[in-house]
């Protein structure tokens, strides 16, 4: 942030003469219970009142969600405030090729990634993907690692999937762009255990579906290590209940996840495919169980149906990961005695939600 955004910011955090008035008021009740107090110290009382009220401005401003976040989530104040815990201020800035990546703010639960940044080219460069809301990187890597910055090693961290989101450009022919990068983890990380996401990429760019081709917008190398929040705001639950069969053989939820705006669920067959017996048919009604929405179901404890957004998942012989977003942010305490309903095949099954707790 450069010296006038700060300046602009305190200007728009400062107290009203009212403000000011009202806790200098308050701090000056107790005195004017005994001796008069002197106007030394009576301007020393407003610094400070002052002072405490923009401090506790900004804190709010830096702790909180970023707008363009809480805009994306289409969320209102209420709802933001449920995701703050799980969204943490970032600086991070890399540069090569007289252009900058910019890591501003990062939100995270257990099987979902998002990162806000900007990418800003040099002067005279233009930015235009001519409208496609999707970007891309030539080549990347990332991996997560622990408060040393080692590699957080976890088997079950093979099955992602990553996108990079163009937001509201405002002047498509500039130099400057706002990113979104989304990593979808299909079973999940330990947010507590994960200290840092570190990202490597070449070349910043788009798909140009006329052309068929991956177009650059600047080339370069750019990698950093991005911290990440240690605060998880959603819940596993193990509950190794059955909701059906497929192909005669019995399945069961073996757990579900869920936070504010993510729910995952872990089916589990009783038998496992087999890779060479089974033919490509059984497969497939195996890895489409649940997939989408149309069999899936969240009410929360009122009788409110909560719309979700199939995100996507993975599918093994025997377990299978399907992932979906809440498509308005919910409370767990909203959650709390609600329903979790999955239909295979021809049954349904209602799953109580217990145990689920108000975070932050």
């Amino acid at each position: 942030m450069e010296p006038r955004d700060l300046n602009r910011m305190f200007d728009a955090l400062a107290p009203t003469p009212a403000q000011e008035q009202a806790v200098l008021d308050r701090l000056l009740q107790t005195e004017r219970k005994g001796k008069p107090m002197g106007k030394l110290k009576k301007l020393t009382v407003v610094a400070i009142a002052a002072a405490l009220m923009v401090i506790s401005c900004a804190a709010a401003v830096v702790m909180g969600l970023d707008q363009r976040l809480i805009d994306y989530f289409g969320a209102g104040p209420e709802q933001a405030e449920l995701l703050a815990p799980g969204a943490v201020p970032v600086d991070v800035t890399v540069k090569d090729n007289g252009a900058e990546f910019h890591v501003s703010q990062v939100l995270m639960d257990q099987h979902f990634l998002l990162v806000l940044a900007e990418f800003t080219a040099p002067e005279g460069v233009t930015l235009d993907n001519k409208g496609d809301p999707f970007l891309l990187f030539g080549d990347f890597t990332l991996d997560f690692l622990n408060a040393d910055r080692e590699p957080y090693a976890e088997d079950d961290l093979s099955g992602w999937a990553f996108t990079i989101r163009c937001l509201d450009d405002e002047d498509p022919a500039d130099n400057h762009m706002t990113a979104l990068l989304e990593l979808r983890l299909d079973s999940g990380v330990d947010c507590q255990k994960a200290a840092f996401f570190r990202l490597s990429f070449t070349d910043f760019g788009w798909f140009d579906t006329d052309i068929l081709e991956f177009v650059s917008l600047r080339s370069g190398t750019w990698s950093c290590d991005i911290p990440l929040p240690q605060t998880e705001i959603g819940q596993t639950h193990e509950v190794n209940i059955p909701v059906g069969e497929i192909d005669g053989v019995n399945i069961s939820m073996k757990s579900y996840y869920l936070s504010p705006m993510t729910l995952q669920i872990t089916l589990e067959r009783e038998i496992p495919i087999d890779f060479y017996g089974d033919d490509e048919a059984v497969r497939h009604r195996w890895q489409s169980a649940v997939g989408g929405t149309e069999r899936v179901s969240l009410t929360s404890r009122d009788g409110m149906k909560i719309p979700l957004r199939g995100k996507g998942g993975g599918s093994g012989l025997q377990e299978q990961e399907q992932l979906y977003r809440l498509e308005e942010i919910t409370a767990l305490s909203q959650l709390q005695g609600g329903t979790l309903n999955i239909r295979i095949e021809d049954g349904s099954v209602d799953i109580p939600l217990d145990g689920l707790v108000p975070v932050g």
